[in-house]
């Protein structure tokens, strides 16, 4: 999955920044400024995304968004040819035990909690309880059944017995996902908090350079 975040491509800042220079050096430096200021609000717009996904959703493993791979938010940087910026994530969903999680009991589902205003809800869908399962190679997850699917193969089943006895449930398991990162970021509230954000930033970059010029 792949999402452009936040895209900031302000062509007439450009001409409002001239317009603030006096002198002709500075004014044929205007890019460079600009192209800075909006690299320096990316920047913290990312950062900032980042801690309202924080607050929005129960996340246990953070690391998440710090992974690339997982969909952690990247700053594609503008240049002076090119002033576009934008913060994007791309990653797959996740986990749902990347979120807060209870492992299920004897006779209860295992339970989950996805946005922190929530609460540790039981997963259990037509009477089929979710668990925690280990998979061969490690992995550790919520899984739950999935009728009429099963493992048909003689492979898989010789597995399952091997693994499980003779009595081992040849009923197919799905593992249970939940929100990516890229959909976290592009939350209602996140993104519109972005977007606010980031003109209020790139004001105040532009504002903070053209000063240091006219200080010089």
């Amino acid at each position: 999955m792949s999402e452009d975040v936040i895209q900031i491509d302000i062509e007439s800042e450009l001409r409002k920044v001239i317009g603030r220079l006096h002198d002709l050096p500075d004014q044929i430096a205007a890019p460079k400024l600009l192209k800075n200021a909006l690299n320096s609000t990316a920047r913290k717009v990312r950062k900032q995304m980042v801690r309202d996904v924080q607050g929005e959703y129960a996340i246990k493993k953070r690391k998440v968004l710090r992974d690339k791979s997982e969909g952690a938010p990247q700053v594609l940087t503008a240049s002076t040819s090119n002033l576009s910026a934008a913060i994007r994530s791309r990653g797959p969903m996740q986990d749902i035990m990347t979120f807060m999680t209870r492992p299920n009991t004897a006779t209860g589902a295992a339970a989950a909690r996805v946005l922190s205003s929530g609460s540790l809800r039981p997963l259990e869908i037509h009477g089929l309880k979710a668990f925690v399962t280990t998979f061969s190679n490690g992995h550790v997850a919520i899984v739950q059944r999935a009728p009429p699917q099963r493992y048909s193969d003689a492979k898989s089943r010789s597995s399952r017995v091997k693994r499980y006895g003779a009595k081992a449930d040849m009923t197919k398991i799905r593992k249970l996902l939940s929100p990516s990162v890229p959909h976290m970021l592009d939350s209602e509230t996140v993104r519109g908090q972005a977007e606010e954000l980031t003109y209020e930033i790139l004001q105040a970059e532009i504002q903070k350079r053209i000063d240091q010029i006219h200080l010089n």
